[in-house]
């Protein structure tokens, strides 16, 4: 039970309050500085990880127990699979995990999270800089954005869509492989900053339904179904569809 701002305690006898016969205590805090207090005593509270190892220290580790390490593969740096370790080229690799742990809802929020890139947005695309060198004029066109070995720029201006405009969904990356330099050699003259190399799930990995909806401030709403599955003769195949809907700001639009 709670009465003007405060608490009141004491044994219950009822189910909706902590009412002791007709005597009722208040609390001599009201209810916004209570609620303070509550906050500031739990931030004293130790921090706990939940699901989280410590990595492991390298340093520490025998050398057969370094050739059993885990070390990531990468396809767009040299056009075939091979470690990063072994890649001509410095590489980033942002995994579904990732996009998931961390709430990325476009390709430029996954880039901007990449050391060395920038994202920035006036209302209508997303431009991506790479080392403080970024034209507004370029619109992306020094990027070569890759979906699965396919190149993605259009072919007017040559621009890479890594916003709301970017014609894959995000739910439906695998992982993203941000390869740094110029690949002109292997894949002309639009990868002079680097290659952004998209590579999707599975049938597998859905293995049946998935749906998900989102919705947020200037009515904007989004919702997504797929279907994915790998079949008993080994062919695997994903459909999905995506709307996407914003109203924007009143005072811009």
């Amino acid at each position: 039970m709670i009465q003007k701002g405060g608490i009141c305690m004491g044994p219950s006898k009822t189910r909706n309050s902590f009412v002791a016969g007709k005597k009722c205590m208040l609390a001599i805090l009201p209810m916004p500085k209570f609620l303070a207090l509550i906050f500031f005593l739990l931030s004293l509270l130790p921090p706990f990880a939940f699901g989280k190892e410590d990595p492991k220290d390298l340093t520490n580790l025998t050398l057969e127990e370094l050739m059993k390490v885990e070390v990531a593969s990468v396809q767009g740096a040299s056009k075939f699979e091979q470690k990063v370790t072994e890649a001509p080229s410095s590489v980033s690799i942002v995994t579904a995990d990732q996009i998931k742990k961390y709430g990325y809802r476009t390709l430029a929020d996954i880039l901007r999270s990449v050391r060395g890139f920038y994202a920035t947005y006036d209302r209508n695309y997303s431009y991506l800089g790479a080392r403080g060198f970024g034209r507004p004029s370029d619109y992306n066109n020094r990027f070569l954005l890759v979906i699965d070995g396919h190149r993605v720029n259009d072919n007017i201006y040559d621009s890479a869509f890594i916003g709301t405009d970017f014609i894959l969904d995000v739910d439906l990356i695998e992982k993203v492989e941000i390869i740094r330099g110029p690949g002109s050699s292997l894949y002309g003259s639009n990868a002079f900053f680097g290659v952004i190399h998209v590579i999707t799930k599975k049938g597998r990995n859905l293995k049946g339904i998935e749906a998900s909806g989102e919705a947020g401030s200037q009515q904007t709403y989004k919702g997504r179904i797929s279907y994915g599955n790998q079949f008993s003769n080994g062919v695997e195949g994903i459909l999905s569809g995506t709307t996407y809907a914003s109203k924007g700001d009143k005072r811009l639009y």
